[in-house]
């Protein structure tokens, strides 16, 4: 958590999540294999799904721009689209620290979910430096109105989002429009669960690191790390009980300050009136907690099934 008084952290090192796995300590460069492994399986992952004969995608829709990345993929069963009543909505956005990965390697959670009635949007966005962090919050803002657009049109039941690493950051961003929470869409298609996994809400420690932020390719500065950072933020108070759940999660081989930014971002909703549940996963790593998913059975899977019911 931001302590711009300590020396005797290497902030270079405690924000880069590869540093902190258990896994492939066999090999040479561990830090370089766990994050080769994550890239590479998630994207198995999802290019898996275009061979499930269950499994139908509605690619490419456009909920903003022209020419750019601003893009959701929508998968969907026949079966469940077969019986003519309302099916559930989820929405992943995928991590990267605003500067890489796509919805190309973002479909690990798709399967159990389309299995169980789901329809799931995967969503990608611009990177940086080709816009700064603020453009990209201000589009994330445009896309979800889009996705409550989409969700009111298209007979939803219900939405449920989950964000990973800076996805968590960027879906920060739904408690923080009104304009939204309280839109006439917002109230036909009501929230279940919201799932912010392994988030950073803090960037004032962040921005200058070069490991994260080289060349200050997000375009902050000092102002703006605080302006962008959600643990600062001033959130819509839910009025009255809030309906849905929070569900702040983390994974125990995190770092120290991604795992105490989730437990600071957790209190923060919860003195706001929000419905929070916070839990470290001590099994995972910050790449393995999203890897699972996939699997029916696994605890990050299990848990995200018994939140939604």
């Amino acid at each position: 958590m931001y302590n711009s008084q300590d020396e005797n952290v290497d902030l270079e090192r405690d924000y880069l999540p590869s540093c902190h796995s258990s896994r492939f300590r066999q090999l040479k460069n561990p830090e370089e294999a766990v994050l080769e492994h994550f890239v590479q399986l998630i994207t198995n992952q999802t290019s898996e799904l275009c061979s499930n004969a269950n499994i139908k995608v509605l690619p490419n829709l456009r909920y903003g721009g022209q020419v750019d990345r601003q893009l959701v993929d929508i998968y969907y069963s026949d079966v469940a689209k077969s019986k003519n009543k309302a099916t559930p909505l989820f929405v992943f956005i995928h991590g990267g620290y605003w500067q890489m990965l796509d919805k190309s390697s973002s479909g690990s959670m798709v399967a159990p979910l389309v299995e169980r009635g789901y329809r799931v949007a995967i969503m990608d966005y611009n990177l940086c430096p080709q816009v700064t962090l603020s453009q990209l919050l201000e589009q994330f803002s445009n896309f979800l109105e889009w996705i409550f657009d989409y969700a009111a049109s298209t007979h939803t039941s219900h939405i449920s989002f989950a964000g990973h690493s800076a996805g968590a950051h960027l879906l920060a961003q739904l408690l923080n429009a009104p304009d939204v929470l309280r839109s006439p869409q917002r109230a036909c298609v009501p929230i279940r669960s919201l799932f912010y996994i392994s988030g950073v809400y803090d960037l004032r420690e962040l921005w200058p690191l070069t490991s994260v932020n080289p060349k200050n390719i997000l375009s902050l500065n000092a102002e703006l790390a605080a302006k962008l950072s959600p643990i600062l933020w001033e959130y819509v108070e839910p009025s009255p009980e809030p309906t849905f759940g929070i569900h702040v999660l983390v994974a125990g081989h995190d770092s120290v300050s991604f795992i105490e930014q989730s437990r600071s971002f957790a209190r923060l909703l919860a003195a706001k009136g929000f419905k929070i549940k916070f839990h470290i996963f001590e099994q995972y790593d910050h790449f393995d907690i999203i890897e699972e998913s996939a699997i029916e059975g696994t605890p990050i899977s299990e848990y995200i099934k018994e939140a939604l019911q």
